[in-house]
């Protein structure tokens, strides 16, 4: 089994050098072909200047205009604002033509294979994504609810999503990774290196655990928020520096609210989604608003924000002290956050 693994590892490994090596000669063969259709621009224009203006008639053109010929010439539009006179014009000139065929038709068509395959590796989930903000892992529908709030949250989150295979109807404005998300390649395409948030919405305890280690190593100060189905799960996930652990408990508490206080849960349903009446939001307590009371920063929303009335709900302090309908006297200081509600105003 022990030396199956270093097969395995090498065998990855050589797909990865090929996979670079490919992609190094492709760069390098548009640089070539660019290279040689330049030279050949070169060539043929000096050759055009020399028996068409320094000996040949048209004394009137310029060594850039003969260039400007070339290219036109090799790009097959020819203009005929410029045309040969003289018998070796001629010969240049064929020439130019039969070569700038080749080389032009080559360089388009090389350019072009270039921009399809990049695109149909966007399309299969096989790039590397950049300047990614929110990594999303998991193809659960938990996933697909955690990325469509983001999206209507209205911040322009940039967001990747690590799947295991491609999905079958993506959100066209998401880029998505396809590949094991325990293999810490994936990850890396996916941006992982650069992004601020994680969130891994997979219900496998030992995979969820296994990423948040890897992309801690990856990214020391990415924020990560993950599910656990149970509480050692959970303990673990803040040791390993999780920021936000949801417990699957949590579905069991508003089941039962469902019972006994369904309102609560139709509540928490609503509030917790950006899409509804109401919401629930964060206020960062800065330097500006140090010193207020929360009815003053709620009045300085509302001041900005006529749609919408806002209600505060709880005081989370910098310590990591939480207290629930705060006083509406309360002293805020830097560092805390203020958790308010945001509701649609009746307009009836």
């Amino acid at each position: 089994m022990y030396c199956a693994d270093w097969v395995k590892i090498l065998l990855l490994a050589i797909i990865r050098l090929i996979k670079r090596a490919l992609m190094k000669l492709a760069q390098r063969r548009i640089v070539s072909i660019l290279i040689l259709f330049l030279t050949f621009a070169i060539v043929n224009g000096t050759l055009f200047h020399y028996f068409e203006v320094i000996n040949g008639p048209q004394k009137n053109l310029t060594y850039f205009q003969s260039i400007y010929w070339a290219i036109v010439t090799m790009a097959t539009v020819g203009y005929g604002d410029i045309v040969p006179q003289t018998f070796a014009g001629y010969i240049i000139a064929s020439l130019t033509i039969v070569l700038g065929i080749a080389v032009f038709t080559l360089l388009v068509s090389t350019i072009a294979e270039a921009f399809l395959r990049q695109s149909l590796r966007r399309y299969m989930g096989l790039v590397k994504l950049k300047h990614v903000d929110v990594v999303v892992v998991g193809a659960s529908e938990i996933c697909r609810e955690a990325i469509d709030e983001l999206r209507n949250s209205g911040r322009g989150y940039r967001i990747a999503w690590v799947l295991e295979e491609r999905p079958r109807a993506p959100p066209e404005d998401i880029d998505f990774v396809v590949g094991n998300p325990l293999d810490e390649d994936t990850l890396i395409r996916a941006g992982i290196k650069s992004a601020k948030h994680l969130i891994i919405c997979i219900l496998d305890d030992s995979a969820t655990i296994h990423i948040a280690l890897m992309a801690k190593r990856l990214n020391k100060n990415l924020k990560i928020a993950a599910i656990a189905k149970s509480n050692k799960t959970k303990e673990l996930l803040e040791e390993a520096g999780v920021s936000i652990v949801v417990p699957l408990r949590i579905i069991g508490r508003e089941l039962a609210s469902a019972v006994f206080e369904p309102s609560v849960t139709l509540f928490v349903d609503e509030v917790t989604s950006s899409r509804g009446i109401a919401d629930l939001i964060e206020v960062p307590i800065d330097h500006n608003l140090s010193g207020m009371t929360p009815e003053e920063v709620v009045k300085g929303l509302e001041h900005r924000d006529r749609a919408h009335r806002y209600v505060p709900l709880m005081l989370v302090k910098d310590s990591g002290d939480r207290i629930a309908a705060p006083d509406s006297g309360t002293k805020l200081k830097s560092g805390d956050k203020l958790v308010v509600l945001k509701a649609k105003r009746n307009t009836e």
